[in-house]
């Protein structure tokens, strides 16, 4: 009798390139996320209460997770994780330019 053999592959993505983010959100307290370095290998980070997180959308490594961009770092956290510590922010929009003309 065999056994099946599971396995998954780490494929770090850039944070270059990513012009469309689906949300972003502001941490409320401390938690770990994983950071996949070229080579695929996993290390555990804690991500800082107050960081901004953009959400790209679901993990390739974690099942039930997202990736998320912080100081232009890619991370892998669960989703529970950031519906139970963080709460979702505006980015404020450019302001228009409004043209002032002075009247001699």
């Amino acid at each position: 009798m065999t056994t099946p053999l599971t396995y998954s592959v780490a494929i770090p993505r850039s944070p270059e390139g990513y012009d469309s983010v689906l949300q972003v959100y502001r941490t409320e307290k401390s938690f770990v996320a994983v950071r996949f370095d070229p080579a695929g290998k996993g290390g555990i980070v804690y991500l800082p209460e107050g960081a901004v997180l953009r959400v790209l959308g679901p993990s390739s490594c974690l099942r039930e997770g997202l990736e998320v961009v912080f100081e232009e770092q890619v991370y892998n956290i669960f989703k529970v994780d950031l519906f139970a510590r963080c709460g979702p922010m505006r980015e404020p929009r450019p302001a228009r330019s409004r043209a002032i003309t002075a009247r001699a």
